[in-house]
């Protein structure tokens, strides 16, 4: 069932043509990643779909007006309230909240045990986390995320990925993630929009079809490895036509 429709998307600032005529749709409960150079607007993209950014030309339509919208930063500070605990940043001050919700979202993320810790007491992982649960807490229809691994280390960063694939596949909301990482777009997709150069246009939309649940021993599959040559190649011609 189709989720979201974005047709002849075009957005400039001044001098500046960032995307030109972008056109997508996204299925409910897919999970969607955008991929493409540095500066070419997949941010902005991110920002125009979750509602940050109205000033640009071109449709944007939800099936359904009264969707529930989460946004989960590179960087968890930008989210999390630190003057609050974790119980009570998941929270957020609402009486309706469903306490056993916020329990099973904290079992799921390994959570439990910190639920009466500040900010300031937890790693930079588990303060990525907090930002996750939240999000899923409210039961969230579409979570828009912007790289929301890439501050942290490796291992810490396959953590909190498997984690939230995790949550994903249970509740299955839809998704629109922003990565530069060639690896975890495929490690975590349905369907890859593969950007140009700017202003970005749809180089390719590639529809990933490796079997979940997935975690990183599928890095090394035959198909993962030919996904990952196909992007790879996608974008090393886009610095050709560039060059």
């Amino acid at each position: 069932m189709t989720f979201l429709t974005v047709s002849e998307l075009n957005k400039e600032y001044p001098n500046v043509h960032v995307l030109d005529k972008i056109c997508f749709e996204i299925q409910r409960g897919e999970f969607v990643s955008v991929f493409g150079p540095n500066g070419c607007g997949k941010t902005t993209l991110l920002n125009i779909l979750s509602g940050m950014d109205n000033s640009y030309t071109g449709s944007v339509k939800f099936t359904d007006n009264s969707i529930r919208k989460a946004f989960i930063f590179q960087n968890s500070n930008d989210s999390i309230l630190p003057w609050k605990n974790v119980l009570d940043n998941l929270r957020l001050d609402n009486q309706n909240i469903d306490e056993s919700r916020i329990k099973d979202v904290l079992d799921e993320l390994k959570l439990s045990n910190f639920k009466n810790r500040f900010p300031y007491q937890l790693s930079g992982g588990m303060k990525q986390l907090l930002a996750i649960a939240r999000s899923f807490v409210f039961e969230c229809d579409i979570i828009f995320l912007d790289e929301p691994f890439s501050s942290l280390d490796y291992n810490m960063a396959q953590t909190v990925r498997e984690k939230f694939l995790g949550l994903w596949q249970k509740d299955k909301p839809t998704i629109f993630f922003v990565s530069h990482d060639i690896k975890e777009t495929i490690l975590l997709s349905d369907k890859i929009i593969l950007l140009s150069k700017r202003p970005a246009k749809i180089k390719k939309i590639i529809e990933i079809e490796l079997p979940r649940p997935r975690d990183s021993t599928i890095l090394t599959s035959k198909k993962f490895l030919e996904y990952e040559k196909m992007i790879l190649y996608e974008v090393e011609n886009e610095n050709k036509i560039e060059d």
